[in-house]
Order: structure tokens, then sequence, then C-alpha cells
């Protein structure tokens, strides 16, 4: 109980006094009788509860009475509501009063603080007793009141207790009536008025929410918890994994025992030949197979850990995102949200109402814990579940299933729900680990937290996904949250698709009290809003229209944070509602002041400020060719690109059709030519020119040419090094498929070249091929299409080299080997992704480890680049000091070295690195050099949110607007 909360009352008409509650900053709530003959806008006096005994009555006015609201009210019915009107009154600083109802059939503990007679000191001085004792919620069922019995401290007489009339009654936070009179049943019986009946009599919840009360009631059940009904850690009947995802599993052991057996027994006769082939594919079958035939571990071990590990990654990740959707800040609205009954299989123990500060409890009652939030654009959808997540992970002691939140738009509804959302689980927050996800999940640890269901589709036609997906959702027995907005949710409610066995609620607009209370507590100087309050509040104006959602009032939080902003804001003040014009206006004097607000300098951020027109103009060029809502074809490759997303790898149309591609190319080309030219000198100075250095020279060209075509493609994927894929079966499958690949070349080009030059081309083009395919390839790709076109041009280019410059040494076969993996990755993983395509697969793979940025694809292709560049650099610097036909000076030899890992990496393999340095130099002068960077700023700023690899711009209304 906040004891500054608690207030004495005078009523100079009956001269007596009587107690009551602070529930807002100047609203006190008192039983009726206390300030009877008092009418409404009368007179009467308050003080608040000082120890010190330093307050001052204060004068107070009825402003809710029962018998003016509804004439012939029941007399039971016993309660006020009064506004302090005094000048000097200050209000505590204490948190919002949560209200309750008491439900159910078990006792509950209260408490209450009054001033009766019985402490009445010499001078009518009244003191405090308090009220220490339970209600029973069976007593008294059918006048609805709430009996109090006094089981703890002094209990006075009947008349004693003349003077705590009007005292509020909690229930641990919950103030759930207010103390009317003693009841002659027993002593220390006393009656009280529930709030939950006050709020069904016309006016009182109006009366609080005019004058700045947040009113929502919460079920409060005293029953002791029962612990076969705790949620908590229920296990769940999961599917198991997909006949297709065990086959290939079964598949590849079989795959690489039959090819091994049948490279041993065509072999060449020369044990030089043979061994070694035989020793290394055996060698690489038996290690993976250990793998493969090993015990797994017990399900428990370390799954506790997994869960600690698990709960700090997402919380920590959902306070960011959180403070991103808020505008940078950490102070929410309070939106209030309702319950929809469905046709039949609802949850049970649902609350007819909630809000954001109780949406944690609320899912706390729910049986199963299972919860649709529905709401209109821009009512909050996607930040009442986030609350939620942030509200159950900030408690102190959470034991519960740990709510992780997925974004819907990016599954494939082919997978199924258990499969998508334990390798997104593992990928994005396990480090990888599916199989620890799917334990996870399994056993009731994890909740999902669904974002987006109406997303998954077009916004106009059929919605065949999010059929799908209800469908899953409905196979899945466990805790779950879905997030869709209203409509689209009530269209598939009506066919039939819904949500079983779950709650579904309903945000509603936010309540000018609300709304004025966001915007008083976000403002840096009260004062200047000072005029605003009694404007939105008031009804008919088109401020109290326009700032009824999130969206909104976050816009004009922002814009009140500047001098010109707020005078912009002000000057709607007054302005009616009718006709909506005034209402358009006010928008998009919000949206044209939401930039220049976030560009205000902070003295705590030392990087460069950006000017707004600049900002503004910038995010122009960039969503010009975006349009707000669902998904839309990206190009004739069939892959599907959301409309609204900015992704760093797709950015070089804003360039034009061309432009970005030609630079791109032109930027693979100087790449190159430093090494061509380097190495030309080094074989030069070995008098291998023109013969056979030309040849060898001209073997490389097909690499920049092949590059430079890539670069133009429409849609390219980020290339990304893996090293957790060592650590699974499908990283050694794909070696052991590189591994094949090489012995496939070895064969033919043992008798025609000899064991030296077959044995180190097949060992350069199976490391390449298959290290290459298992660290950097996405995982869904079609195999049989992607080894059918990887041979044959990896052996049409091994054999051609050894044709024409094989004499040179087995080096060469070396080189060779390694072009021909090169090479046949870069044809072969194209034809194996338009085949997987064709079969609803080949889509990009989530982002592991850790959570996905937006930055991620450009710094994975970066670092794959580096990586690919290092490994040359290291192959070059041999050549170049060992190599009899290569040898020159260390200084040159170090030069060449890196021209040639520049080649490779930055020239070869991080074509999304080109690309983006080509946009930018496409847009010299019309965007920031630093691109990466200004997208940062605006995420961070809140122009821009992150949905796992790409940026969206923040709400559909502001993207109209920047395109307008």
């Amino acid at each position: 109980m906040d004891q500054a909360r608690v207030m004495e009352i005078w009523n100079p008409v009956s001269k007596r006094s009587g107690s009551g509650y602070l529930i807002g900053d100047h609203v006190v709530l008192t039983a009726h009788h206390v300030v009877a003959g008092v009418p409404l806008r009368g007179g009467v006096e308050v003080r608040q509860l000082d120890p010190e005994g330093g307050t001052d009555w204060t004068a107070a006015e009825p402003v809710w009475l029962p018998e003016a609201a509804a004439p012939g009210v029941l007399p039971d019915v016993d309660g006020a509501l009064l506004r302090i009107t005094g000048p000097n009154w200050r209000p505590p600083v204490t948190p919002p009063v949560r209200f309750g109802r008491v439900v159910g059939k078990h006792r509950l503990p209260c408490l209450g603080l009054g001033f009766p007679d019985a402490v009445t000191r010499p001078g009518h001085a009244r003191d405090t007793m308090p009220i220490r004792g339970h209600v029973d919620p069976l007593h008294g069922m059918k006048s609805r009141m709430t009996t109090v019995q006094v089981d703890e401290g002094i209990v006075p007489s009947r008349s004693g207790w003349s003077g705590s009339s009007g005292t509020g009654l909690l229930c641990g936070p919950h103030l759930i009536a207010v103390v009317t009179t003693e009841k002659s049943l027993a002593p220390g019986v006393l009656e009280a008025v529930p709030v939950s009946a006050l709020a069904e009599l016309p006016g009182f919840e109006q009366t609080l929410n005019a004058h700045g009360v947040h009113f929502v009631t919460e079920d409060i059940d005293g029953a002791p918890p029962d612990p076969d009904d705790e949620p908590d850690y229920t296990p769940i009947a999961m599917p198991p994994p997909s006949l297709r995802h065990r086959l290939r599993k079964l598949l590849a052991p079989a795959a690489a025992g039959t090819t091994t057996l049948a490279l041993l027994a065509l072999s060449p006769p020369s044990p030089g030949v043979a061994w070694p082939v035989g020793s290394a594919l055996s060698g690489l079958l038996a290690g993976w197979s250990m793998g493969w035939f090993r015990g797994p571990r017990s399900a428990g071990d370390g799954r506790e850990a997994a869960v600690g590990k698990l709960r700090e990654a997402v919380r920590a990740e959902v306070g960011r995102r959180r403070r991103q959707l808020l505008g940078n800040d950490n102070k929410a609205i309070n939106v209030t949200f309702v319950t929809l009954p469905q046709d039949g299989r609802d949850a049970d123990r649902a609350w007819p109402r909630g809000d954001f500060d109780g949406i944690a409890r609320y899912l706390d009652a729910l049986r199963p814990q299972r919860l649709v939030i529905t709401g209109g654009p821009g009512s909050g959808k996607t930040l009442l579940a986030y609350e939620l997540v942030h509200r159950l992970l900030a408690r102190k002691h959470y034991n519960g299933p740990v709510p992780v939140p997925v974004d819907l738009s990016g599954w494939d509804t082919s997978v199924m729900f258990a499969d998508w959302f334990s390798a997104r689980l593992g990928q994005e927050y396990l480090g990888g680990s599916e199989t620890r996800a799917r334990d996870l999940l399994a056993s009731g640890r994890v909740m999902p937290v669904l974002d987006g269901l109406d997303e998954m589709d077009p916004a106009d036609g059929a919605r065949p996904r999010a059929v799908a997906a209800l469908a899953e959702f409905n196979r899945f027995s466990g805790p779950l949250v879905l997030t869709c907005r209203s409509d689209e949710y009530a269209g598939l409610s009506r066919a039939g698709q819904r949500l079983l066995d779950c709650a579904t609620v309903r945000i509603e607009r936010v309540r000018p009290v609300d709304g004025w209370r966001f915007l008083d507590g976000r403002t840096r100087d009260r004062a200047r809003l000072a005029e605003l309050e009694h404007d939105l509040c008031a009804a008919g104006t088109a401020m109290g229209a326009v700032l009824s959602s999130p969206w909104m009032l976050t816009l004009a939080s922002l814009a009140s944070q500047t001098e010109t902003g707020a005078a912009r804001l002000l000057a709607f003040i007054g302005t009616p509602a009718s006709g909506g014009r005034a209402q358009e206006e006010l928008r998009a004097t919000l949206l044209e002041e939401l930039i220049p607000s976030l560009c205000e300098p902070d003295p705590a951020d030392r990087r460069r400020r950006y000017q707004a027109e600049a900002v503004t103009q910038w995010l122009r060029l960039l969503t010009a060719g975006l349009r707000g809502g669902h998904g839309a074809p990206a190009d004739g490759s069939g892959a599907v690109m959301p409309s609204r997303d900015l992704a760093i790898h797709t950015l070089w149309p804003v360039a034009g059709p061309r432009s970005a591609r030609y630079a791109a190319a032109a930027i693979t080309m100087a790449c190159w030519l430093p090494a061509l030219f380097s190495l030309a000198v080094c074989l030069h100075r070995n008098h291998a020119l023109p013969l056979p250095g030309a040849v060898l020279l001209a073997l490389l060209i097909p690499a920049p040419l092949l590059s430079a075509w890539n670069a133009r493609a429409r849609y390219v994927e980020p290339r990304r090094i893996l090293f957790q894929r060592l650590g699974s079966r499908l990283g050694w499958s794909r070696v052991c498929l590189g591994a094949t690949l090489g012995g496939v070349l070895m064969l033919p080009l043992t008798p025609v070249f000899g064991p030296g030059f077959a044995l180190a081309a097949g060992t350069g083009s199976a490391a390449v091929f298959g290290f290459g395919l298992a660290l950097s390839v996405r995982a869904d790709i079609d195999r049989p299409h992607l080894m059918a076109v990887s041979i044959p041009t990896a052996l049409s280019v091994a054999a051609g080299a050894g044709f024409l410059v094989g004499r040179l040494g087995d080096f060469i076969g070396l080189i060779a080997g390694c072009g021909a993996g090169a090479i046949g990755l870069a044809v072969g993983v194209p034809a194996g992704l338009r085949a997987a395509r064709r079969n609803n697969g080949g889509e990009p793979d989530p982002d592991p480890p850790g959570v996905p940025t937006p930055l991620s694809p450009l710094r994975n292709d970066v670092m794959a680049g580096v990586v690919s560049g290092v490994v040359v650099v290291v192959l070059t610097l041999y050549a170049t000091l060992c190599v009899e036909w290569l040898r020159v000076p260390w200084p040159f030899a170090v030069l060449t070295a890196l021209a040639c890992g520049l080649a490779a990496g930055p020239g070869f393999v991080a074509v999304t690195g080109r690309q983006y340095l080509g946009l930018l130099l496409a847009m010299h002068g019309k965007l920031p050099w630093r691109l990466t960077a200004f997208l940062r700023w605006c995420h961070e700023r809140g122009l821009l949110r992150s949905a796992g690899t790409v940026y969206q711009v923040r709400h559909d209304e502001l993207l109209e607007w920047l395109r307008r």
C-alpha cells in the first residue's frame, strides 16, 4: 500500500470526517455517505496522510455521485469521486493504481488504512488504524458487495469504525473496494463496495478517464497454486522430423560409402595413386561415420544452462527492439485491449479486459497459454508482443517458458512449424544447435511469439500461407502468441481458419487520458505542452481523433521536443475534426516534423550529425522503388522479395537498371588487373613468356569475366563462411561430396597426365569445392543438379589446364584443381538453386550464429572474401618463393601475393561487396559514402526497423509520405 495515497476527508455540511484513497493525480475515491449533503461541484476538504504532520487541508469537489449519475441506484452502491482543486496541491510520485476484481471461491488477504473514531485524539484529530483481514468472495454474492473480516490487530467496537468509511481496500497491489460500513454479523466484519460494481454505473469510468485515471480491472483469484496445473514445462507432442529430412541423412552415408568402394575398385593399378586416394576418402568417411553413429547425449544435459543463456539473449535483443519501436525511448503507452469471445475452443480464465502493464499477468491466467493479439494498422500489436516478452523476462524470478519473438513473413509453410522454428531458434540464439533448440521446444521451455500472420500473403486475394500456418499452429499444442491485423484475422475466422484453444484480444484506440499521460511523461518541457491536455481530451477535435494510435502519439512526442515542432503541433488546438481535412493536415505535419526532431544534436553522440534535408532526400531515394504492404516478386528467378524490405544486397536498383552493375563490373576488373600484371612480370622474369606463360594467363581470364557477369545479376546471394557447419552432419556430408568430385576428376586425369598432376588437381578441387560448399552455400539446394553441372565444368577446366600447361609441374595441377573447384561452384550452385526453386525450395538460410542484423549479408560477404583472399595469398606466396618458374625476390613476391588475394577475395568471392561499392560510385553525391552507417543511424533513431537481415520503413504511412 502506498501510504502517500491515503487521504483524510472533511465534510463541512455534516461536520464529519472520513477516509479516501488517491487513485489519480487529482482524483480521490471515497464512500458516498462521507460527502453526504455536498452537491456536485460543491466544496469539501482533503489532506494527504503525512507521518510528520506537515500537510494542510486543501479544497476538493465531488465530480461523480451515484444518485446524480443514475437516479434510483441501489443504496448499497456507496461510492463517490472527488477532484482536488486546491492550487497548492502536489500529487505524490508513485506508480499508477492497479484495480482488481476478486473472483473464484478462495479467501484473499486484504489491507486498508483509514481514520476511524476509535483513534480520535484530543482536539478531534484522528490517527490511523489499519484494516488487516481477508475478503471472502462467497459471502454476499447476491448483493455483489465485498465482505471484509478483520482478523489481525485491534478490532474496535461498532461505533469505533465510524470515520473509516471510504478507506481503499487492497489485495496485494490491487485496489478492489471501498469500505462503507460495519455489518452487524460480528465484531470486525465490514462491508465494502467493489470497484468493479462502481464501474458498471453510468459515468464512473468516463469520469476517471476524463481526469487522467487509467482504469482496467484485473481478475484476482486466491486459489493456491495447483502443481498439476502448472503450464511452464509441459512436454509438447511434436511431430518427428520430415521424411525428406530423415532420408537426406540416411542417403548421405550410403552414397559416400558406395562412392568410396567404387573409387577403390576403379582406381589405376599404380599403388602411388590408389593408396592416397583410398586412404583419404576412407579416412573422411570413417571420421564422418563416427560422428553419425556416436550415441546422442542425454536430452537433459545442459538444458537448464541453455535456457538461462537463451533467456538473457532474448531479453537483450527484445530490449533493443522495443526501444526502437518506442522512438528511441523506453516509455510505452498503456493501451488497453478487450477479449473477443470466439465461437468455441477459447482459452479458460481470460479476463474481459487488460492493458499493456498487465499483459504478463493476463497471459499467466490463461489456460492454455495461447494468445492472439489483433488490432488495426499502427495500433501497437508488435509493441504489445514485445512488451509481453519484456515484462516476462524482466521478472526477478521467472521460471516459465522463454518467449522467443520470430517474424513469420519468411516462413516457407511447406516446412513443418516445429522444424522451421527449431532451425530459427537454434541458428539465431543457440549458436546453430538445432538439436538443442528442438529439445527446448519439445520440453516446453520455449514459447514462440510469432509476429505478422497478416504479412505472410499479399493484401488482396486468398491467404494460402496464413491458412497453412494456422493449421500448423493448431497441431502445435504448446504455449504460443500470435499477432495479426483485426480485419485479416476476422476474415480468416469467418472462413473457419483461426487458432484454437486460445484467447483473442483486440487492441483498442488509445484513450485521451493515456495519450496525454504518455506525452506528458516523455516531454522534456511540460510547459510547452500545457495547452494540449484539454484539446486532446475534448470530444470532436482533430487532435483527439488523430492522436488515438501509438504511432501518431509517438510522432507527436518526437515533434514536441523541438520548438518548431511544438509550435506546429499547438497550432491545431481548437481545430474541429469534422470534414477530415484537418486530420490529414495534422498527420502530414507530424510526419514532416519526424525527421527534423530526430536530427536534433545529441550531446552524448560524438558521430557526425545528419541534416534533416539530407536524411529526407536519401531515404526518398532508397525507398523510391518500395511500396507499403506485402511481398511481390523481385525478378524472374522466382525469389520473392518483400516490397517493404531494404536489403543491403538488393539496393543496386536505386542507381538505375545499369549504373551500379557497370560500376561493379569495373571494380571487378580493377581487382584483377594488378594480379594479372604481377603474374605476367613473374613469368617474364623466369623466361616463361610468351609460352607457356601466355597460355597460363589466358586460363585465368574466364575467372574475372565470370565474376563480372555474376556482379550484374539481378539478385545475388551474399557469400558467407559458416565455420559452425564443420561441426554438423550437413557440413561433413558436403566435404565428402567435394572429395567425391576430386576422386571423379582424378580417374580420367591419371592415365593422361600422370598420378602427380591428377592427385594435385583432385586434392585442390576437393578442398575448394568441398569446403566451399560446406561453409558458404545455403543449405536448401538441389544436389543432383549441382553435381550434374559442376562435374563437367570442373573436368573441362582441369583437363584444359593439363593439356595446355601441365608440363610445368604438379603445382599447376594444384592450381588447376583449385580453379576447377571454384568455377564448378560458381556454375553449379546457381543451377542447383534454380532446380530447388522449381520445387518450392532454394530459400535463403537464416543468418547464424546470433541474432541477424540487416548488415550481416554485407559483413559476411566481405569476411568470405577476406578468408578466400588470405588462402590465395598463402598459395601465391609459396609459388613465387618456391616454384622455379615463378620464383621472384621476396618484396615482389609479397606484392604479387597480395594482388592475387585481392583478385580472388574481393574480386571473385565478395560479389555483394562489389555491388555495394558499385552503388556508392554510381550514386556519388546522391547517397552518403558511409551508407551502412547512415542506415544504422536510421535504425537507432526509429526511422527503420530490422526484420532479420533486412531493414523496413518503420510504418506504411511514413513510407507513403517519403514516396510522395
